[in-house]
């Protein structure tokens, strides 16, 4: 049989093509009105390979669900059923106990994310316990229904009266919307349809309740989620209805005529009709979902002014509002988006949640468009934004996601809103639905024939899919090592269905392959290109149509094994407006981007500075985790395995880089993505403007732009001890703003030798350059009454001309006071000091800290 293969590429980051939508039709739609369209109009570009038919067998992903299985959904088991009282709460509905409600309102959603992560765990693993637990709280579910359908515990349990009352804050649609999620998860994955009964009567409920009907409410949820979720229902069901209930919800948001309660504002994309938003607002979880949903009623309707405004939007995100790691919501304020540039690194938001929204977003557009460069933006947040938010002992979390840290950024086991554990669950074990798609072809479409005859693979994963065409079933098979090797193989086998005419029919298989947006260059294993198979050079080749292969360029071919995506250590630098970034660099190989740990470098990460030939160098380290971070249900998997990259600094020490997904798993401490980088500054590259006239976020430094000139680095100092609490990591004794009520105080960070007691100690403070100083500051910590630290038995002076050289004592003669509840100075002759340090003797029994040092 003869096998075609194309290889096909998505854009970079300047993304130069525009985005077109193929056979658009010309459709005037009318805000808040239902369209009148013939069922077999609804079509997106792209149809999704379902998680069922694809089985992954690589050492990446595959572990990271099995992890999931065996780790993570028991973990989150156990915190539903044991140590929080979500379970509890369905069993007081049901009736089955008595008791009150407990946790926030909205915590029922926590428990249909998890059970839709039963449910693709099932489908890649039978599983006769775990399935037993889930129909257990199924059976919950329905016990706890009321009779028109309504399920929510906390307004059956605490505020009945008030149902329907408050959609702006209370979440009801959210929570149908996620259930209705896990329900058609779990009738694809194990063909029990009594989940998804139970949720139907709650969709219809909402269906006859809200829409435009005179009977109607025209109303739309403050949390967005059920926009999406309607979609699903669509596509397993083929009720109809359920797409134009989606539909109804996108056209009611931001229009305040005929709305039940008026508009609930930018915060939950409430200001204006989604059909006129152009800048991305508000609560980034809450835009991911709702985009997500609109993307999908703007494919299937060929909606173009709708899928116009996704567009604005996305452009929006992407070219001014995300982090290199995919993360989105600068501002823990509203949890969501502020002004376009404005990216913290230390205080980012970026919540593991927002990322996963993303991703869903980025899936959609894809689907609707057709256009690679969507399942780039969904690649990067995957390895980045959403991985970084799972630990590697798989029952550990973070909740937000900052690109520095100094040490006091943790992750946690679980979550009081616990929605982050809960989403990654559903969305590691749904991974599989994410690789390939499929697509009708244009010659299948001008000859007027069903069906879907080109398949399109998005992601690079090892692993077997079977994929039913128009005419075939194809077995596809990827063999590889990504994202730690670009090096990919790919088998492509086909039958023809029963009752085609073979005689009649092609035995061309058609496959498109996404070329991700950061591959500069190709090559292959005998770096000479194989006869006859088609692979365009770099990720702009001009035969790229929307990022995949011009079908002409289809070839014969059963096999093709090439190292198609070289991967070197690629230095990226951000566009001169996000003033955080600038003079810095960030490091990214492949997919990943990768960060420097304080326990991995002898350097401070926050003073790191890169030569301009920092020598790069990628080795593969195993058992990546600390013990007492470890799980035995996770000792010795793949999944800890990292690519590390080595390089030196402008000294010539070595340093070491990990992938970002994979930091705060050992050793508590700081952390940095973004380092300053010698010869670089905002008028190193003036081109910050794409051929599309949005601005370039992120782009690769040129390293011939580079100068010889050292950044100037800010004359503060980097704060060390010889023993210090991580709880109080954060300390920065030289904030002029931070001034200490008495030693007692507790609201500003303090730096402590606990639990050290009685022992001979020092702070120490070392310089970038060496520094004329002549007076120091100190505010001692003593919680007398409180706790074990009191102000020391005495303490003195020292410092370092040079690194590495002999401490010498400064020449005084003021006294070392150690009096509580004022600052303390000592003046003494000047010195050129690359270090200061105060030696400090505890007092016997007890132990000591600062709450502020300052040293001029």
């Amino acid at each position: 049989m003869k096998q075609k293969l194309s290889f096909i590429s998505i854009l970079s980051f300047d993304w130069l093509a525009t985005m077109l939508l193929t056979t658009i039709l010309t459709i005037i739609l009318s805000i808040g009105t239902q369209s009148s369209i013939n069922a077999e109009e609804l079509k997106r570009t792209f149809n999704a390979v379902p998680f069922t038919e694809v089985h992954l067998n690589d050492s990446f992903w595959a572990p990271r669900i099995e992890a999931n299985r065996v780790v993570s959904v028991p973990h989150n088991i156990d915190w539903c059923e044991n140590q929080t009282g979500r379970i509890n709460n369905f069993r007081i509905a049901a009736g089955e106990k008595e008791g009150e409600f407990s946790g926030i309102y909205f915590d029922d959603s926590d428990v249909y994310k998890i059970l839709e992560g039963f449910a693709y765990s099932l489908a890649a693993h039978p599983d006769a316990d775990l399935k037993k637990v889930a129909d257990s709280w199924i059976d919950l579910f329905e016990k706890s229904q009321e009779d028109d359908g309504y399920l929510m515990t906390y307004f059956k349990l605490v505020k009945p009266e008030e149902k329907w009352t408050n959609l702006a804050s209370m979440h009801e649609l959210y929570c149908a919307g996620h259930m209705a999620e896990a329900a058609v998860a779990y009738k694809r994955a194990t063909g029990d349809d009594k989940f998804l009964n139970v949720n139907r009567r709650l969709i219809d409920l909402i269906c006859k309740r809200y829409g435009n009907g005179e009977d109607q409410l025209k109303n739309v949820a403050g949390h967005e989620e059920i926009e999406l979720a309607l979609v699903k229902l669509y596509e397993l069901t083929g009720e109809r209805k359920y797409l134009e209930q989606a539909k109804f919800f996108v056209d009611c948001r931001g229009v305040a005529e005929g709305r039940e309660k008026g508009l609930f504002g930018d915060y939950c994309q409430d200001h204006m009709p989604v059909r006129e938003q152009s800048e991305i607002v508000g609560h980034a979880v809450r835009a991911m979902y709702l985009y997500s949903g609109a993307t999908d009623v703007a494919g299937y309707y060929q909606d173009e002014a709708l899928m116009n405004a996704m567009k604005r939007l996305w452009n929006n995100v992407v070219y001014r509002k995300m982090y290199l790691t995919g993360g989105i919501g600068s501002h823990a304020s509203n949890e969501g988006f502020g002004e376009a540039f404005f990216l913290p690194n230390q205080t980012a938001y970026a919540e593991t949640c927002a990322a996963i929204g993303l991703i869903l977003w980025a899936h959609r557009m894809n689907l609707a468009t057709g256009e690679a460069k969507y399942a780039d933006v969904m690649e990067q947040a995957m390895y980045n934004g959403m991985l970084s938010g799972y630990g590697m002992n798989g029952d550990s979390y973070f909740y937000v996601n900052p690109l520095a840290s100094k040490g006091n950024h943790h992750r946690q086991p679980f979550f009081g809103c616990a929605c982050c554990p809960s989403n990654v669950i559903r969305v590691i074990a749904s991974l599989p639905g994410y690789v390939y798609a499929t697509e009708q072809s244009e010659e299948r479409q001008k000859a007027g024939l069903e069906g879907d005859d080109v398949i399109v693979v998005n992601m690079f994963v090892q692993g077997k899919a079977t994929i039913e065409l128009a005419d075939k079933i194809v077995e596809i098979e990827q063999k590889t090592n990504y994202p730690f090797d670009g090096k990919v193989k790919i088998i492509v086998k086909g039958k023809f269905k029963e009752g085609i005419d073979s005689d009649k029919a092609s035995e061309d298989i058609n496959v498109k392959i996404r070329i991700p947006g950061w591959v500069s260059k190709m090559s292959y294993p005998d770096e000479k290109k194989p006869e006859g198979i088609f692979f365009p050079i770099s990720s702009t080749d001009k035969e790229l149509q929307k990022g995949y292969a011009n079908s002409q360029n289809f070839v014969n071919a059963t096999n093709v094994e090439c190292r198609a995506f070289e991967m070197p250590v690629v230095r990226m630098i951000a566009n001169p407006n996000v003033k955080d970034d600038n003079g810095r660099v960030a490091l990214k190989r492949g997919p990943l981007v990768y960060c420097f740990e304080q326990c991995d470098n002898d350097v401070p990460v926050d003073r790191i500075i890169l030569p301009k030939d920092p020598e790069f160098k990628v080795e593969m380290r195993d058992n990546f985790i600390s013990s007492e971070n470890d799980n035995d249900a996770t000792k010795n998997s793949p999944m800890r395995t990292v690519a590390v990259i080595t390089c030196k600094d402008i000294k010539g020490r070595t340093l070491t880089a990990v992938p970002y997904y994979s930091w705060d798993n050992r050793a508590a401490g700081k952390m940095a993505v973004w380092v300053r980088q010698v010869g670089l500054n905002a008028e190193t590259d003036s081109n910050w403007t794409g051929s599309d006239g949005e601005p370039i976020l992120y782009k690769p430094l040129d390293e011939s732009l580079l100068t010889d000139e050292l950044p100037t680095i800010e004359q503060t100092a980097q704060f060390g001890a010889s023993h210090q609490a991580d709880a109080h990591s954060s300390f920065d004794g030289t904030d002029p703003n931070v001034q200490p009520k008495n030693s007692c105080d507790h609201d500003i960070p303090r730096a402590t030798f606990w639990d050290h007691k009685g022992t001979a100690e020092w702070f120490e403070y070392d310089f970038f350059e060496p520094k004329t100083i002549s007076k120091t500051t100190v505010y001692w910590f003593d919680d007398t009454g409180i706790g074990q630290c009191r102000v020391p038995k005495s303490w003195s002076i020292v410092y370092q001309e040079k690194e590495g050289g002999e401490w010498k004592e400064v020449e005084t003669a003021d006294a070392y006071s150690v009096e509580a509840d004022k600052e303390i100075t000592v003046q003494f002759k000047p010195v050129k000091a690359t270090k200061i340090r105060l030696n400090v003797q505890l007092q016997e029994n007890v132990s000591g800290g600062i709450l502020k040092w300052n040293v001029q």
